[in-house]
């Protein structure tokens, strides 16, 4: 008990979002994220033009204290965020009703070389404590066969031409037919990767394939 108080004075928890001291709120959230609710997205989940995708569900638009939340958890080490931010997606997968549509989880994977330098892989963070509030499988059904280049200066076309091929099924012969798969992924931007890593698993068998991630970028404020 000693150890955790000292622990926690000398790193205090910090927000998930905004990145302050954490002094209070529900699960891993400030009082003040907590009641912000303008970056919030709709419960409802939503089809989409991503190919072979069925439908996604976000929690956040990815901007302000969610841009910041992300970035930090993606790039700067903060894996315990990775509980929240699965948390959060748990509850908007119920709110939404797509929860009960799919009948196991897996990740969007990173490249061995990305996972070594990170140390984790992050979308994997995101889907392990996600799958556990909903009682659902988690495994591992994809991996990433190429190093694909950031896609964070490329257009909606390159994204698409950088993820082709990128991805592999990762899972016996037969084992997903006839399944509904949700793919977890920290940010939905074009929707290219989760569509790619979603043609994948319907070439293996998968009946039904839905996305789930975090935050989703380019939502305009209502």
């Amino acid at each position: 008990m000693k150890r955790n108080l000292i622990l926690d004075w000398l790193f205090p928890p910090r927000c998930a979002l905004c990145r302050r001291p954490l002094e209070g709120g529900w699960q891993g959230l400030c009082q003040d994220c907590q009641n912000n609710r303008t970056m919030l997205l709709e419960e409802t989940w939503s089809k989409t033009r991503a190919p072979f995708l069925e439908g996604c569900v976000s929690v956040y638009r990815y901007e302000g204290s969610a841009r910041r939340g992300v970035h930090a958890f993606k790039y700067r080490g903060a894996i315990g965020s990775g509980k929240t931010f699965g948390a959060l997606l748990a509850r908007r997968l119920e709110q939404s009703g797509l929860a009960v549509r799919v009948q196991a989880v897996c990740w969007v994977p990173c490249h061995w070389k990305t996972k070594r330098r990170r140390g984790y892989e992050q979308a994997a963070e995101i889907a392990r404590p996600m799958a556990e509030e909903l009682g659902l499988p988690v495994m591992a059904l994809l991996k990433k066969t190429r190093n694909t280049k950031p896609m964070n200066k490329l257009g909606a076309a390159a994204r698409r031409a950088n993820v082709l091929g990128a991805f592999a099924a990762d899972c016996p012969p037969g084992s997903l037919e006839g399944l509904s798969i949700l793919i977890v992924d920290d940010v939905y931007t074009t929707g290219a990767t989760l569509s790619e890593c979603a043609r994948v698993l319907r070439e293996a068998g998968a009946a039904h394939v839905y996305g789930a991630a975090f935050a989703k970028a380019g939502m305009k404020k209502k």
